[in-house]
């Protein structure tokens, strides 16, 4: 049975950056790291611990491990999660998606939530006046009563009373879907890309550098229109096709967060450096939002082919054995999944 989620979201500040980047968060700016690999309450509890050493009060310390501890574990893939909308009568609502929690610390979004979930949001809000008295009651009474009145974990993330009666409202039945398992493949994929994103400036260049010869990239060079970034590449280069032509390629390597999803503005804002005639390819380490890949096929524009964490992942597999050794040692993919 899937659930229905609250999430604050500052009484609606943030709805807009939750919509256009695909994701849920929460605030817990004392937190600067990734909560993703946390497995257990445990776990969870030295963390809250080690940035809260001040708190002498094991009730409230419990509270602030229940409420972070909901949002990482008991909101499942495929559980509906409602946040209100800027406007007061109106409510957003979408889908967890699959993948774990990620933490994004730039906020280049501007949305100061670091803590996060992937979430496929419904393009159209719901009409709060649309529902029973008793739901708008309970969504309205924990969202608007006074924060120093309550438990921040009331406040932040809940579960939704009236369920039956969203399900309804969103002309869906409630139905139980089987868990998807993780094959062996993702498993090892999932490694590869975590192992990626641990790998200095320097070594990150020379992969790239590597998967650039691979995929026959010839006389190209390093653009730097950010500057040099540790987690942006871009390079400019020539592809021979299987006549007697060459098409020229501008390629963004890119390393994200795994779980987060990347929006239309990022892919339209790479498209400004394609050379007139040319082609882009987007590659990253983490995901596309539908609305990117919209945009990456836009009629009058230079196309922009994606590739996303699981296809980059397939293309070190395909690559592995012309790729360095101590790169190989330090992405660690298994050898059964290497393609000859």
């Amino acid at each position: 049975m899937t659930n229905v989620w609250c999430v604050r979201a500052g009484g609606g500040i943030y709805a807009d950056n939750f919509i256009s980047g695909g994701f849920v968060g929460i605030g817990w700016r004392e937190i600067t790291e990734d909560l993703g690999p946390v497995r257990n309450r445990e776990q969870l509890f030295s963390v809250v611990r080690r940035y809260f050493p001040d708190i002498q009060s094991a009730i409230l310390l419990s509270n602030y491990v229940n409420e972070i501890h909901r949002f990482l574990f008991e909101i499942r893939p495929g559980d509906h999660v409602i946040i209100p909308a800027a406007e007061a009568d109106l409510l957003r609502f979408g889908v967890v998606d699959e993948g774990r929690a990620y933490y994004d610390p730039t906020g280049d979004d501007g949305c100061p939530l670091r803590h996060r979930r992937p979430v496929t949001w419904s393009p159209e809000p719901l009409r709060l006046d649309h529902f029973s008295a008793p739901f708008r009651n309970s969504i309205r009474t924990l969202l608007t009563v006074p924060a120093h009145t309550r438990m921040r974990s009331l406040l932040t993330v809940f579960l939704v009373e009236h369920q039956a009666e969203f399900i309804r409202a969103i002309g869906r039945q409630e139905t139980t879907a089987p868990a998807r398992s993780t094959t062996r493949k993702e498993e090892s994929h999932r490694s590869v890309l975590e192992q990626l994103l641990q790998l200095d400036p320097g070594e990150f260049e020379r992969l790239v550098v590597h998967l650039l010869d691979a995929l026959g990239f010839q006389d190209w060079e390093r653009t730097e229109h950010h500057g040099v970034l540790r987690d942006v590449f871009d390079a400019c280069g020539d592809i021979s096709l299987s006549l007697p032509a060459r098409i020229r390629i501008h390629a963004r390597f890119h390393r994200g967060n795994l779980g987060a999803r990347i929006g239309a503005d990022a892919v339209r804002e790479l498209r400004q450096f394609i050379p007139f005639g040319g082609h882009g390819i987007f590659i990253t380490t983490a995901d596309f939002q539908p609305a990117a890949t919209t945009a990456a096929g836009e009629e009058g524009f230079a196309r922009i082919s994606l590739v996303n964490g699981q296809q980059l992942a397939e293309l070190i597999a395909h690559h592995w054995t012309h790729l360095p050794g101590d790169i190989r040692d330090r992405l660690s993919l298994e050898q059964v999944l290497v393609k000859n």
